[in-house]
């Protein structure tokens, strides 16, 4: 005796493409950033100091390399860029954070500052936040 089943049960069929399309995109995605926040990475020789344990950023900051020698001492993603442009870049993106609806007490600045260089710079930077009414930056080191 031969028992059938007279009614088969169908399992409903999965298209997993478009999720593996999805996948290799935030694949991409994440690749190509990583290569955009190393190139924004000077190399340079940070001060050794403790530091803060936490950073708390309100927004994305301004990053700004301060560079031990040349004539275009700072650079700002790609650019080398000397005392009038860092300025210009400066005043662009504090105009950009406040169309975007940002208060100027939000506006963070980090700058990451070779320690074989001169301090001049750091102070002619630190002076120019400040009259631009840019109170937050902090200064990058590298931990102990």
């Amino acid at each position: 005796m031969r028992f059938t089943p007279s009614h088969r049960a169908h399992l409903p069929e999965l298209d997993l493409t478009a999720m593996i399309d999805v996948i290799f995109l935030l694949i991409i995605f994440f690749m190509t950033t990583a290569q955009f926040v190393e190139r924004a990475r000077a190399e340079l020789d940070l001060p050794r100091e403790q530091g803060e344990s936490e950073v708390r950023a309100l927004s994305p900051p301004l990053i700004i390399n301060v560079l031990h020698e040349g004539d275009q001492r700072y650079l700002v993603g790609e650019r080398m860029l000397d005392e009038r442009g860092v300025k210009e870049v400066i005043e662009r993106e504090i105009a950009r954070h406040r169309a975007e609806g940002g208060a100027i007490a939000d506006f963070e600045v980090v700058v990451r500052a070779d320690q074989r260089g001169p301090s001049r710079y750091i102070n002619d930077l630190g002076a120019l936040l400040r009259q631009r009414g840019v109170g937050r930056w902090r200064l990058a080191t590298e931990p102990e």
